[in-house]
């Protein structure tokens, strides 16, 4: 269990504010924007961090994230960058980043190894998206020993019984996924999930936040009524393709702005 991440899901908790949360893709859009992005995320007012370790076969993710993930290696990115972006961010941050990454790229750098560099270097938690929960126990003996958490998705379509199992894994929270697919899907329609969501905010015992295809103020302003937060990624990562270097800091805070402001 992590103990900043717990602290700012329960105080947001408290007083009945909204979590935020947005994805970037290390290494990208150059391969070292990623501190000051993440440093400005955090002074626009994000709540967490995901930060995406780029890999070559992303089954989760859509086109964008895909596209993204290929620049950060085509611009030189390596696994071991991830720690040195940690490493920056921490002499000025705080903010939780949990580390996405597929398990392959964990799995060969040594799990344990990983978990390690992780905690030294002030990761929070970790979000695999395909580690399915019955192979979690390859990294449960490490989590309590290098205070992370394991954040686990849930699909819309899961039956009772797995909904209650990851419920019962979960530590921190439970990332929801608003459609089967991959994420950055530009006309999905949140009215269809409602029923799903009913039903987990009377059955979860863990806050959930949901994620794949949020792009907007109006998106969130339906999500708040039943989640306790969302995660925004796809939206964030096309939105920086078109930012140049210098102006990335006013970007940024722009982009966070559009999003918890109402239109005018």
């Amino acid at each position: 269990m992590n103990k900043t991440l717990h602290e700012v899901i329960a105080r947001k908790k408290a007083v009945g504010d909204f979590l935020l949360s947005l994805y970037i893709t290390a290494g990208y859009p150059h391969l070292k924007d990623t501190p000051q992005i993440i440093l400005e995320l955090d002074k626009a007012g994000v709540d967490f961090i995901e930060l995406g370790i780029p890999f070559s076969d992303p089954l989760a993710d859509g086109p964008v994230i895909q596209k993204a993930s290929q620049i950060a290696l085509n611009n030189g990115f390596r696994i071991s960058h991830t720690f040195e972006i940690l490493k920056e961010v921490r002499q000025q941050s705080s903010i939780p980043i949990l580390l996405m990454s597929y398990l392959n790229p964990i799995y060969h750098y040594g799990i344990e190894t990983f978990l390690n560099q992780a905690h030294i270097w002030g990761a929070n938690g970790l979000i695999i998206p395909d580690l399915p929960l019955e192979e979690r126990g390859l990294f449960t003996p490490f989590l309590d020993k290098y205070a992370l958490d394991l954040i686990y998705l849930l699909p819309p379509n899961a039956p009772d019984e797995r909904l209650h199992a990851i419920d019962d894994a979960s530590t921190s929270f439970v990332y929801v996924v608003a459609y089967a697919g991959v994420t950055g899907r530009e006309n999905s329609d949140p009215i269809h999930i409602l029923p799903f969501l009913q039903t987990l905010k009377k059955s979860l015992t863990h806050p959930f936040l949901v994620g794949f295809g949020i792009h907007s103020h109006q998106d969130i302003a339906f999500y708040s009524r039943y989640a306790d937060g969302v995660i925004i990624g796809s939206a964030f990562i096309k939105y920086l393709e078109k930012v140049t270097e210098k102006n990335i800091p006013k970007k940024t805070r722009e982009f966070v702005h559009a999003l918890t402001s109402p239109p005018a």
